[in-house]
């Protein structure tokens, strides 16, 4: 198959009566008639359907712009960062339920002041801090189910302790700056009270009632 012409290629060498080797004249018709308008050539042409072409698209789609309706509002930069700022600032909804083996609370400083966890034996325990990170009181639920609240000095010795047993007996003990138990107030599950003092060396020096009054 012969190949194609394509507007784009070098025009042909044309030869006729008089003219050797020479290309037609864009300015001279190729009829030979000089009086007569000179026809447009495939270049030209081709350029002309192309630039209308083109320029039809434009004002099509410059039509469409124009026809068309805004997409919204034009947004406003600063009511949208305050939007964004009340959106941060709002409460969201709680959460109804965490699971955690530890909770840990701490200041502005990042030191602990509380912490909630469950002790050697198993139990859970509420440690609360002062601003030095120094545990001051705790409060306990034992494995056996029975609760305990002490209370500690800046030493972190214990100072204070009430208790309350198993049996449904109540307990409240005082120790020194040491940590010994000093003083022991019991009342037994059945109802019956006793107050025990001890030693420096944890030996009972007194006791209410005594035994004779028992």
């Amino acid at each position: 198959m012969a190949p194609t012409h394509r507007f784009y290629e070098s025009p042909q060498l044309v030869t006729g009566p008089g003219v050797e080797g020479k290309a037609p004249s864009g300015t001279q018709p190729p009829n030979g008639n000089p009086d007569s308008a000179p026809e447009p050539s495939l270049h030209q042409t081709s350029d002309s359907r192309t630039d209308a072409t083109i320029g039809r698209f434009r004002d099509a789609v410059q039509s469409i712009k124009e026809a068309s309706p805004p997409s919204g509002p034009p947004v406003d930069s600063a009511a949208a960062d305050s939007i964004a700022a009340d959106s941060i600032d709002s409460p969201t909804a709680p959460l109804k339920s965490v699971v955690a083996e530890q909770f840990v609370l701490v200041d502005s400083h990042g030191e602990r002041r509380a912490t909630l966890s469950l002790d050697a034996d198993g139990g859970p325990a509420l440690a609360l801090s002062d601003a030095s990170g120094r545990a001051r009181a705790a409060i306990r639920l034992g494995v056996d189910g029975a609760p305990s609240v002490v209370l500690y000095d800046t030493s972190g010795r214990r100072r204070l302790e009430v208790a309350l047993k198993p049996d449904g007996a109540t307990g409240l003990g005082l120790y020194d700056e040491t940590g010994e138990g000093r003083t022991e107030l019991v009342v037994s599950g059945t109802g019956a009270p006793s107050l025990s003092l001890y030693g420096p060396n944890g030996k009972r020096i007194a006791t209410l009632p005594t035994s004779r009054e028992r």
